[in-house]
């Protein structure tokens, strides 16, 4: 049998403070054992010391029940790049595919700062770099209903304009993905509405949002999707427990910002694969679980 040559992607992860991107990179890396069993022939091999350590992240820290520090900002040229090697075998009759990514992700605190004039000149390397890549996907979440209409849709307005100004220039910009995917949707009132994300999660919970990417974007273009990097307790038909698999310390906190691994043996997470699969190809994965 012939082997498929992989797919290279080359993808950017942006989103506020405290969405989930250092968290999601971390269990990509290290794809817990329950994934692994419930698909015979994924593999998803970390390449180099940057991703390698992401993969000792999610073993040190988050399976002992700790939280990972978030991505503080920098200058563009100290953060790292993250290569993956992702095979993903024949699913629903879909054919199996290598792919070669390359990523990073950006502190949150510059995706907060597109749509604010007066800081234009710390944002702008990031917007270049945002521009070698082929696909983004933005990272977002919705416990703050105020954000849809003072900072996503601002953000988003920020970058289409640069989209639609840069490829006039680069007509190989118009070539250019982006996966919007709701995180941490382990919650309970966000995990019934992870089959059908555009619908029954954007177009609910972040109207003004959803509403301006869908006139400026075409469906070539632009996708949305759920993600939870922690998961829920238990999927199976014989042992059902759909609460999130995530404990909130007693501290007084806003429970968002300090959200930890539950059960470390029942780590099951939701949705890693499936927006890589989307800005790699322009294919659906009909496996919603990935």
């Amino acid at each position: 049998m012939t082997r498929q040559t992989p797919k290279s992607a080359e993808i950017r992860i942006i989103g506020p403070r405290q969405s989930g991107k250092t968290t999601y990179l971390a269990t990509l890396a290290y794809f817990p054992q329950q994934m692994k069993q419930l698909y015979s022939g994924m593999e998803i091999t970390p390449v180099g010391e940057d991703a390698e350590r992401l993969g000792r992240m999610a073993k040190d820290i988050i399976m002992q029940g700790n939280k990972l520090a978030g991505t503080f900002k920098t200058n563009i040229d100290y953060l790292p790049f993250y290569f993956f090697r992702i095979k993903i075998p024949s699913i629903k009759g879909m054919p199996p595919i290598e792919i070669e990514l390359n990523t990073r992700d950006y502190p949150g605190k510059i995706f907060e700062e597109i749509p604010l004039p007066h800081k234009q000149s710390e944002v702008e390397p990031f917007i270049d770099d945002l521009f070698t890549a082929n696909a983004w996907m933005v990272m977002l979440t919705d416990w703050e209903p105020g954000r849809d209409k003072t900072l996503y849709k601002p953000a988003f307005k920020k970058l289409c304009d640069e989209i639609f100004k840069k490829e006039k220039i680069n007509p190989e910009i118009k070539n250019l993905r982006i996966a919007v995917v709701m995180s941490k949707c382990e919650r309970g009132e966000l995990w019934p509405c992870r089959l059908d994300p555009e619908e029954d999660l954007f177009r609910v919970r972040l109207p003004e949002t959803y509403d301006f990417l869908k006139t400026k974007l075409s469906p070539q273009r632009l996708k949305f999707f759920a993600c939870s990097s922690f998961g829920v307790l238990s999927t199976r038909t014989d042992d059902f427990d759909p609460r999130p698999n995530r404990y909130i310390p007693d501290d007084g906190s806003i429970s968002e910002f300090n959200a930890f691994l539950r059960e470390p043996e029942q780590w099951q997470p939701y949705g890693l694969i499936a927006p890589i699969y989307w800005l790699s190809t322009g294919r659906t994965l009909h496996d919603h679980r990935l």
